[in-house]
């Protein structure tokens, strides 16, 4: 066993590892965002031979004393890495890889039979429909009542977080519908670009192109789960090269942008830990605020202005715990003097000017600078099923309270878990920058 890592160079990329028995049999197969890293996991392991170890640990000491070589595959991301070991898994059964006698360890996506089809997660895709995660990325729902059958099944994938933020990735490019029932009116996915929305509608008015659109996207991300990018890329290559041969140049740039979206996934390494840690975060926030939803996307206002010279507001946008500067708005103040209710005046205003462009995304979450008046009117003008959130806080934070439509009581920010705490004071300084950054490019204008 000690010969088995040999004086091998192992490669710091992302990729998968094999490590191989007799017959050059796999005897297990695992990925890693750091090839060398992991790796090095198992090096240390060999060390412990002889001590009293735990369950899972004495099942790995028993694989290396197994194996008699070991490989590896790099990737060019982690997210290439995630589908390369679902395809191996599935393919090759390796004894070591135990969960997967045990279903309920692994994740399979699930892709429905029907008109507009949805995409789920679940642990046992032929037993027990009951178990499907629904929607992607969000709690258990039970008793779900889908047409499934195994062939829409894809997978084993082995860690979940992973496979979330991919999928959330993905549906970002090619957007599908996650509703749990059919409905009246357009779903919030639909608002923030996560839904074509005609697919989820109980009275649904679509075009040929429309249903061949949505059943586009579906395939575009069967093919990516099943290792297929390359074809997917080459698919978007060539209609938008056909689009523009037609000088429908609109779409052109629609796909190109799309194109250049799913590249980036599949070259950036870092993203899937990035997001899967960010989502924690967000589904942490979710709780501790008892939001009906997690808060993909959250705006924060802010006015900024002196004794009501040169007033102005900013409209800020966190897209998945992330910065989304392209989706910045400023508003200068344009029917509130002074004398008129000051700042919280100057927030009704640009917030009713906010939601008179129902072409921009609506928010999951609001976050405005103030304290219990500021909240009553954000909550006369905003949605009522939009969450809202109002900081009041001195200059240490110490004393900071965060009120909410969702909660009776104030609750005080340092009792919040640092994570949340970090992104609610990282969203309101932000929010603040970007108000002050106006005003002062508004004052200069009249030096």
């Amino acid at each position: 066993m000690s010969n088995l890592f040999g004086h091998k160079k192992i490669p710091s990329s992302p990729g998968v590892y094999f490590f191989r028995g007799p017959n050059n049999k796999a005897l297990y197969i695992g990925k890693a965002s750091n090839l060398k890293n992991r790796l090095a996991s198992y090096r240390k392991l060999i060390h412990l031979q002889g001590l009293t170890l735990q369950v899972d640990k004495s099942r790995i000491i028993k694989m290396l004393e197994t194996a008699t070589d070991l490989d590896w595959q790099e990737t060019g991301s982690e997210v290439e890495a995630l589908i390369l070991e679902s395809q191996l898994i599935k393919k090759h059964r390796p004894a070591f890889n135990i969960m997967l006698r045990d279903d309920k360890q692994y994740f399979y996506v699930g892709i429905t039979q029907e008109e507009f089809p949805r995409i789920f997660l679940t642990h046992q895709p032929t037993k027990n429909v009951s178990s499907i995660k629904y929607p992607v990325l969000r709690s258990k729902i039970h008793n779900t009542k889908y047409k499934i059958q195994s062939q829409n099944f894809i997978g084993p994938f082995t860690e979940g977080a992973s496979l979330k933020s991919t999928l959330k990735l993905l549906r970002k490019i090619f957007p599908f519908c996650t509703c749990k029932q059919k409905h009246h009116r357009y779903c919030l996915n639909y608002h923030i670009g996560n839904c074509l929305g005609f697919c989820c509608l109980k009275e649904a008015k679509f075009t040929p192109e429309q249903k061949t659109a949505y059943q586009k996207n579906i395939q575009a991300v069967k093919n990516i789960l099943n290792g297929k990018k390359t074809s997917v890329f080459k698919d978007l290559e060539k209609e938008m090269n056909q689009t523009a041969q037609k000088h429908d140049f609109d779409k052109a740039i629609e796909l190109r942008n799309k194109l250049a979206q799913l590249k980036r996934v599949f070259e950036n390494a870092k993203v899937i830990k990035e997001l899967a840690s960010r989502s924690k975060v967000l589904e942490e926030l979710r709780k501790v605020l008892n939001l009906p939803t997690v808060p993909l996307r959250i705006e924060g206002y802010d006015i900024s202005n002196i004794q009501g010279q040169f007033a102005t507001g900013s409209m800020i946008v966190f897209s998945n715990g992330y910065p989304d500067k392209n989706e910045y708005r400023r508003f200068k103040i344009r029917t509130v003097s002074p004398d008129q209710g000051g700042d919280v005046a100057m927030l009704k205003e640009i917030l009713t000017r906010r939601f008179n462009h129902s072409e921009w995304q609506f928010p999951d979450l609001i976050l405005i600078d103030g304290g219990k008046g500021q909240l009553s009117t954000a909550l006369s003008v905003i949605p009522k099923d939009i969450a809202i959130i109002a900081l009041t806080k001195d200059n240490k934070h110490k004393g900071s309270h965060i009120f909410s439509n969702n909660q009776k009581t104030a609750v005080p920010l340092f009792d919040l878990p640092l994570t949340v705490k970090n992104l609610i004071l990282q969203i309101d300084s932000e929010a603040h920058r970007f108000a002050i950054f106006y005003y002062r490019k508004l004052h200069r204008r009249t030096i």
